[in-house]
């Protein structure tokens, strides 16, 4: 070994953890606005993060991204999707409620 060069301690891939981070952020992300992440701890093993759990995520944090999972909650009622499943929701007004209504 020369001068230029070192050893690293390298961890030995996790999968099962990876596996595991992996569903958690694509979970989280279904019912998320902000995107999940996975990352690599030190130990080799992976955790899932939400973006919106920190604010804005550190340098640190980004450098430790292997995957990626955007976030799936929509707050926009225009798409084309969503007026079309409204357009199958009906709703029964009851304009005597007050009159009815025991309190």
């Amino acid at each position: 070994m020369n001068a230029l060069t070192k050893s690293l301690d390298i961890p030995a891939f996790d999968p099962i953890s990876y596996d595991a981070a992996v569903r958690a952020a694509t979970i989280r992300a279904q019912h998320s606005f902000f995107d999940s992440h996975v990352i690599e701890n030190d130990d080799g093993s992976f955790s899932a993060i939400d973006e919106g759990d920190y604010n804005a995520l550190p340098q640190d944090l980004i450098d430790r991204i292997v995957h990626s999972v955007p976030g799936m909650m929509a707050d926009d009622f225009d798409e084309a999707n969503i007026a079309r499943a409204a357009s199958f929701m009906s709703v029964v007004m009851d304009p005597d409620w007050d009159a009815d209504c025991p309190f």
